[in-house]
């Protein structure tokens, strides 16, 4: 059984991840912006003992700080951290705001770069430690100007600099044996992702916990699609 953190996890792809891994026998520490108002993560802590549901608000660094101390004071080990948390604006370049623009960047980036710093004390008392930041194929510079989807620039260089992160994160931290990896969900019908989307939330979710499921420390710093396959930077 690993023991799992979860930011973002009150909806889409982050309380899809908390069901599955729950029912498959992971202990599960999610956080959430407002735990009082997660009325289906709430139903589930009742359902099963072994998901721990803590207040984590990405955006606000004493909250991050507050959120892992309440794990450290209890010496807690975490195997595998998903750092899930993000937004979105679907604005171009002429229509978004310098202010969306920050606030995408601070929460997608700062905020997982945050979780990931004040997570490590837990994560040196695994014997097997993995980070996944969840990214997209609209962060690969390669493939951009290969997809029909447009807009959405601040996502995209949200997503381009958290795939960065990763790739440094691996190397700063191969020293305790932490292996970081980005990983794409596909399009997904989240309130993100649209109605439109390719796949459903529970189908996603699935593909993605294969894909972490088989990779090895080979693998370590390198960009995977809910395929398997690897995305180009």
């Amino acid at each position: 059984m690993n023991t799992i953190f979860i930011s973002g996890a009150s909806r889409g792809i982050g309380l899809e991840l908390t069901k599955q891994l729950l029912d498959r026998g992971d202990r599960i520490i999610a956080g959430c912006r407002n735990p009082r108002e997660a009325g289906q993560l709430s139903l589930l802590k009742q359902a099963h003992v072994n998901l721990k549901v803590l207040d984590l608000d990405v955006d606000d660094e004493n909250s991050v700080k507050n959120c892992f101390n309440q794990l450290n004071r209890n010496e807690e080990c975490i195997d595998q951290l998903f750092n899930n948390a993000g937004i979105i604006d679907w604005r171009d370049l002429h229509e978004i705001t310098p202010d969306s623009f920050t606030q995408v960047l601070r929460t997608n980036l700062r905020g997982a770069f945050l979780v990931m710093h004040h997570c490590l004390p837990c994560l040196k008392r695994s014997s097997n430690p993995w980070i996944y930041n969840m990214s997209s194929r609209l962060g690969s510079i390669e493939l951009r100007g290969n997809t029909q989807l447009g807009g959405a620039i601040a996502y995209q260089c949200s997503k381009a600099g958290l795939n960065m992160l990763t790739k440094q994160a691996a190397i700063d931290l191969t020293e305790y044996g932490i292996k970081v990896a980005s990983i794409s969900p596909g399009w997904v019908k989240t309130e993100m992702g649209g109605e439109n989307a390719k796949y459903e939330v529970s189908e996603s979710v699935a593909k993605i916990i294969k894909v972490t499921d088989q990779l090895n420390p080979s693998q370590n710093g390198r960009f995977w699609g809910e395929d398997g396959a690897e995305i180009p930077w």
